[in-house]
This record gives C-alpha cells, structure tokens and sequence, in this order.
C-alpha cells in the first residue's frame, strides 16, 4: 500500500474534541455539533463542521493542517476566534 501524505489521520471524534474545547475557550456558548463533524479528503484534507451560536448556525472547514499538527491548540483558537465574531453579527444581541 502506498503512503499517501495527504491523507488525514485524525479521527473524527478527536477532531471533535479539539474543535469543542478551542471552542469553549473563546465563549462556553459557541456550541460545535457533533453530528456535524466530518473529515475530508478531497479536495483537501479536513474536517468540515457545524458551529451555532445562540440561533446563528455556520458549516466551517478546519484544514488537517492547522488541527493536526504541533501547536494546533492556538491555531484552532485562533480560527474559533475569527468564526465567533463572524457569528456574532446574526445573533440578536448584535442587532
């Protein structure tokens, strides 16, 4: 069998985990659903999931270089970061 460098082997419940915890660092009410998250293959290697924040809901993708590696705790927060002000300009309190 070949080795395929692309291939991501993080699995799906780990990515959840990481995804749910970076998560609750940048606020305990940004909620990623579980039965969102799935990894991707093609056309590049990740994990496609869903994020809600109060009725506020976006599909995002995590590149498997930026949640597997070394060091993926703060770029995984970073990323949350980002989503959750994107997110905060449909909740109502934004309004």
């Amino acid at each position: 069998m070949r080795y395929n460098s692309r291939r991501m082997p993080l699995r799906e419940a780990e990515a959840y985990t990481r995804l749910r915890a970076a998560a609750r660092q940048v606020d305990p009410a940004l909620v990623v659903e579980r039965s969102s998250v799935q990894r991707r293959e093609d056309p590049y290697p990740g994990v496609g999931f869903n994020l809600i924040l109060g009725n506020a809901h976006a599909l995002l993708f995590m590149p498997a270089a930026d949640i597997e590696p070394p060091g993926w705790e703060d770029r995984v927060r970073l990323h949350m970061e980002a989503a959750h002000r994107y997110l905060n300009g449909f909740t109502p309190s934004a309004r």
